[in-house]
């Protein structure tokens, strides 16, 4: 009876050592998904930095003219070179046009170019617009899904806990159940022995989750070997007399 006993006891440390590492695994958090491509980001600096460098050109050409009128070509080139400086190099083809144009003078013919430069602007700003926008959706779609993920997490880990709690609470009924048989048939150290156990392990769980779980281990662990000493001690008394 009191091997019995004994040993239902003893069991206790490891399963509880086994049960913490186990659980250390299990909540060990996932390592963070990698952040999203800033493109929001991405696109606001490259807009900022198109603005910016379009309003130069435009005022280094405004300046240009202005000079211009003034009689002062040292000064039109000077603004004209920092407006060239802002500007992609021209393809040969584009440079033949151009000069095809200045030499022609044609009104009509400027008058063409200056409307489809035009139409052109626009084409290109209602598209950074829109590009804008999209960027700005995909960024609250990845907010919603990261948030979406977090929320499956916590319910997952709630599942795995209730799940943990559940079949402690199945094991500890089931030592429970032995102790009480046990006891029935006088065999009460044993019996006694297994309803501490079931006890244990019914409130294994909440222990791991509360901070008094070391403490609680120490104690228990304090138990079991005073009950060990006590064993071997009282076996040693009754074979001695």
């Amino acid at each position: 009876m009191h091997r019995t006993a004994l040993k239902s006891l003893l069991v206790l440390p490891l399963l509880v050592g086994c049960t913490s590492f186990f659980t250390g695994l299990a909540d060990k958090p996932l390592p963070p998904p990698p952040p999203p491509a800033p493109v929001q980001e991405t696109v606001g600096t490259v807009t900022k930095a198109q603005d910016k460098a379009d309003a130069r050109v435009s005022a280094a050409v405004a300046e240009a003219r202005v000079q211009n009128k003034a009689g002062k070509p040292d000064k039109v080139e000077a603004e004209l070179s920092v407006a060239a400086s802002y500007l992609p190099a021209p393809t040969v083809a584009d440079l033949a046009v151009a000069h095809q144009r200045a030499e022609k003078a044609d009104p009509a013919e400027y008058k063409a170019a200056i409307e489809y430069g035009m139409a052109l602007q626009k084409r290109i700003d209602d598209a950074w617009s829109k590009m804008e926008s999209e960027s700005k959706a995909n960024a609250e779609a990845i907010a919603l899904r990261d948030e979406q993920i977090k929320t499956l997490k916590a319910e997952m880990v709630k599942v795995r806990h209730d799940a943990d709690r559940n079949l402690y609470s199945m094991l500890a009924v089931g030592l429970l159940g032995l102790g009480g048989l046990a006891i029935a048939f006088s065999r009460y150290i044993a019996g006694a022995g297994l309803m501490i156990s079931g006890a244990i392990v019914g409130a294994i769980p909440y222990l791991l989750e509360s901070p008094w779980f070391a403490p609680a281990l120490g104690v228990l662990t304090f138990v079991v070997i005073g009950f060990t000493l006590w064993h071997f001690t009282h076996d040693a008394k009754i074979k001695a007399t």
